[in-house]
């Protein structure tokens, strides 16, 4: 080791696990999460402070889709620069952002063959999360067990599944991803988002019940499809 890190005193770099986990959960203090690091370095990457703020992450799904019909040569820059940028936002839409998940996910589909409209589309996404740059995953203490949500969105070919699992008053698992099969009708492809929904949350219960916090009673998840 160099002599700088031998001056780190050792208390500085100790891990300390001596606190209940019972206690941590049940404390009133909050915890907020929020993803400005990876946004901030997009954006000074990219010099695009403060300009042009959007209300909304993305376009319509149908827009989303139109954009990667296109597909013609573009520079190595731009393909580079692209590139990069939809890696920063994959970073916040996975770990600390689910209201961009959707988008996101779109862009990562054609990050083999980008465009400049779905360069403009990532650039979108970085407003949206500049000018939604203090918004963030607040945890609080609640008595309230587990709950999910899932959805499809149907399309002619891959459709896309979403799902969100709440705990603590705010998300701590999300997805949204293109599914590997063709479904013929939106109800099967909501039985597929169920399907994918219902592993995660086996997972999710079992790593609760792992901290010391195991489900008193089946863990709902809601569906829009009745015939599902």
């Amino acid at each position: 080791p160099s002599a700088r890190a031998q001056r780190i005193p050792h208390s500085a770099t100790r891990i300390r696990d001596d606190l209940d986990s019972r206690a941590m959960a049940g404390a009133a203090q909050t915890t907020a999460q929020t993803s400005r690091k990876p946004a901030f370095s997009a954006f000074s990457q990219q010099q695009l402070w403060a300009r042009r703020p959007a209300l909304t992450p993305a376009l319509t799904a149908k827009g989303m889709i139109s954009l990667g019909v296109a597909c013609f040569a573009v520079g190595a820059a731009i393909s580079l620069v692209g590139s990069r940028l939809i890696g920063s936002l994959l970073y916040c839409a996975v770990n600390t952002r689910p209201d961009v998940a959707f988008a996101v996910g779109y862009l990562c589909r054609a990050m083999g063959r980008p465009t400049p409209d779905l360069y403009a589309a990532a650039l979108r996404v970085l407003f949206y999360l500049h000018h939604h740059r203090h918004v963030g995953l607040r945890y609080e203490a609640d008595s309230r067990e587990m709950s999910g949500m899932s959805d499809s969105d149907w399309a002619v070919k891959h459709s896309t599944t979403g799902y969100v699992f709440n705990y603590s008053v705010a998300a701590i698992s999300w997805a949204s991803k293109k599914q590997a099969t063709i479904a013929l009708s939106s109800c099967e492809a909501e039985v597929v988002v169920l399907n994918e929904a219902a592993k995660e949350c086996v997972y999710q219960r079992r790593f609760l019940a792992d901290l010391g916090f195991p489900a008193d009673a089946p863990t709902p998840v809601a569906t829009d499809n009745t015939g599902a």
